[in-house]
């Protein structure tokens, strides 16, 4: 049995605010995220208050998958859970100045090896210049089989990369490596090293599906 009072749980989700269209007509205004709402409607089932959602799967903080890209592609369902949980390094790229680039050297000296999660992310002082991952890094992520990656004030491509199948998304989710997209406040993490879990809905035939992402540091 895991003993949590042995670690620091660490929130790294956003709080998504739906606009909400209740039963008797009146309508709760929402707060979009990244100027994309999402909209809830109230319903009653056995005799309990339900809602229809809609929204895109791409808002807030949310795990994608390689379909995103790829018509035969593996959708959020058909990704093995475990890519979405387990011993994740923590790169901390603070230093690095506004539009300063993060090799593939930088990720080997953070002790980035196969088979784990990424955790990556720059200085809020450099959210309108952050720094970017080059090419060659991505490739080596890939190369060194890296799980799941995961960034915060941080380009995974450098500026002007057209979105597509060259930039790291598609290059990473083709090259077998899972995505949690729109993580908040890894700054908080402190060790080398955490638990990291993001699990996404089992839902099929989407490139994407909202998380409630952690972190489980230890005391």
């Amino acid at each position: 049995m895991i003993d949590l009072s042995k670690y620091r749980l660490i929130d790294l989700s956003y709080e998504l605010v739906p606009g909400e269209r209740k039963i008797d007509g009146r309508y709760l205004h929402g707060q979009p995220l990244w100027g994309r709402p999402i909209e809830v409607q109230e319903f009653i089932a056995y005799s309990a208050r339900m809602h229809f959602i809609q929204g895109q799967s791409h808002s807030g903080t949310h795990a994608e998958a390689s379909y995103k890209y790829s018509e035969t592609g593996d959708d959020v369902a058909s990704i093995p859970v475990e890519s979405y949980l387990g011993e994740a390094v923590a790169c901390n790229f603070t230093t690095k100045k506004a539009g300063e680039v993060v090799t593939e050297e930088d990720f080997e000296r953070a002790g980035v090896k196969s088979g784990d999660i990424v955790l990556a992310w720059g200085s809020q002082d450099t959210v309108s210049d952050p720094p970017y991952a080059t090419v060659e890094a991505i490739d080596w992520l890939v190369e060194t089989k890296i799980k799941l990656m995961g960034a915060e004030n941080l380009r995974l491509s450098p500026p002007g990369t057209p979105y597509g199948l060259g930039d790291a998304d598609g290059k990473l989710l083709l090259g077998g490596v899972a995505l949690a997209d729109g993580l908040l406040g890894l700054d908080q993490i402190k060790k080398s090293r955490v638990f990291f879990i993001a699990l996404p809905t089992k839902l099929r035939r989407v490139t994407a599906a909202w998380t409630r992402a952690i972190a489980l540091e230890e005391i």
